[in-house]
Order: structure tokens, then C-alpha cells, then sequence
């Protein structure tokens, strides 16, 4: 994964913070951002890449010293939207990360099976809305330990990918990239 990631679809790249993704539902589902550095391709569209073809998830972090983490995830899927695009997510999971999203040790924090939350759409289990709280749309859980959409680069984006992401200040580039096993 390290290597090369140009065969790779990006489904949500991050870079330089010019896009903000405390968007709505509507946002989210059609997609929004600038192609050459930051945007959520939208709901629908990942939906359709996946819906008929096994896909692998891969997450990308890279930070203000170059260093590069990531972790790949063996199944993703998303659901069309009256599943709230729920998503499907499953391993084997390897990389330099470690998982966060699927056996995270607590069932509150595990993301396979959630349903899609924004500001304005609160589908997670939290008693209050972590969309909201946390500043972006994603599948919350209650709330999260891996969570890509928060506000760029500040100490604002709680626990980006927890424990060894804790926060976004040294973030430099995010991506969710899919590929067709």
C-alpha cells in the first residue's frame, strides 16, 4: 500500500484543507470538492462502484514530516441510500495503522454496519449526534475511533484514527481509496 497508489479510486482525498466537510446529506450523497485536492465523490457514486464488485478499502494518512501511514481493509461496501449507505466493511485488515474501524474492542466504536450521519441526518447510535459534535459527515458509530471527514488540521479533529492519530494538526493528505479484488 505504501507503494503505489495510483491504481487506486479515491473515493475522499484531503489535502490542504480548502474544502470543508461539515456538509449535508444532500452534499454528501452528490459529492463536493475540488478534484485536484480535496473532495467526498459522494454516496451514490460509491455505492454504484461497489454494489456489484468486491472492493478493498484503503486508508492514507501523510503527515508534515512525509511520514505515511495506512491501512488496507480486505471487503467495502456501501448500501444505496434507503440504507443510509450503510456500510459493510470487513477484513483481513493489514497495515502500519493498525485497526480502528472494524475490531476496534469496543462495539461502540466498530463501524462495520453503520448507517451514514450528517449535520443534518442523525443516523448514528450516540444519544446525542456525532455529526454534529465532531464537525462532518461519516458512519458514526458512538461515536468513532476512526473518523477521515473532521475539521482540517486542527486540533479540532478528534481522534482521527485513535490512538495513534489523536488529533489533525500534523495531518498533511488523507485518502479513502477503493480497488476491485
Amino acid at each position: 500500500m505504501a507503494g503505489d497508489i495510483t491504481k487506486l479510486t479515491a473515493i475522499q482525498r484531503r489535502q490542504g484543507g480548502s474544502v470543508n466537510f461539515n456538509k449535508t446529506w444532500s452534499d454528501y450523497k452528490n459529492g463536493f470538492g475540488v478534484p485536484e485536492s480535496s473532495y467526498w465523490i459522494g454516496n451514490d457514486v460509491i455505492h454504484k462502484l461497489t454494489n456489484r464488485l468486491l472492493n478493498s478499502l484503503y486508508v492514507y494518512f501523510r503527515f508534515n514530516n512525509n511520514s505515511i501511514f495506512h491501512q488496507k481493509y480486505a471487503e467495502f461496501s456501501v448500501g444505496a441510500e434507503s440504507t443510509n449507505y450503510q456500510l459493510h466493511l470487513a477484513g483481513p485488515t493489514t497495515g502500519s495503522l493498525g485497526d480502528r474501524m472494524i475490531n476496534t474492542g469496543s462495539s461502540n466504536t466498530e463501524l462495520n454496519g453503520m448507517l451514514f450521519s450528517t449535520l443534518d441526518r442523525d443516523n448514528d447510535r450516540y444519544s446525542g449526534h456525532c455529526a454534529t459534535k465532531y464537525s462532518g459527515g461519516w458512519w458514526f458509530n458512538n461515536c468513532h475511533d476512526a473518523y477521515l471527514n473532521g475539521p482540517w488540521a486542527t486540533e479540532n479533529w478528534h481522534d482521527p484514527w485513535y490512538p495513534i492519530i489523536a488529533d489533525g494538526t500534523n495531518i498533511v493528505e488523507v485518502r479513502l481509496m477503493i480497488r476491485p479484488t
